[in-house]
């Protein structure tokens, strides 16, 4: 096997766990409809990071970099979504603690 191969591997392989990483948050601020201790700030942060390498992804043509940083700013954009969407949610007028959840027995 070449070496250039490898590390296409090695740079598909890392694209694809980058993806995955935020897959939890997103399932966890869906199914909680909460999103206290997310930061607006990190995730704008986040998204102009992600669009810049994808501006250079596509100047550079590297098929790796445009699918997998793609796909990364698409899952960060739903995340955005979510956090826009939840983020100023009340239980009935008091501000909701998403560490809590209370079980009915």
């Amino acid at each position: 096997m070449e070496t250039a191969n490898i590390f296409e591997m090695m740079g598909t392989t890392g694209s694809l766990i980058m993806c995955a990483s935020s897959v939890p948050q997103i399932w966890k601020t869906y199914s909680t409809k909460c999103t206290d201790g997310l930061s607006g700030f990190y995730l704008g942060i986040l998204m102009l990071g992600l669009a810049l390498i994808q501006i250079y992804a596509l100047y550079v043509r590297n098929i790796v970099f445009i699918f997998g940083n793609g796909f990364s700013l698409l899952l960060t954009g739903i995340l955005v979504g979510l956090w826009f969407r939840y983020r100023n949610r009340t239980d009935q007028g008091r501000s909701r603690d998403c560490r809590f959840t209370p079980v009915d027995r």
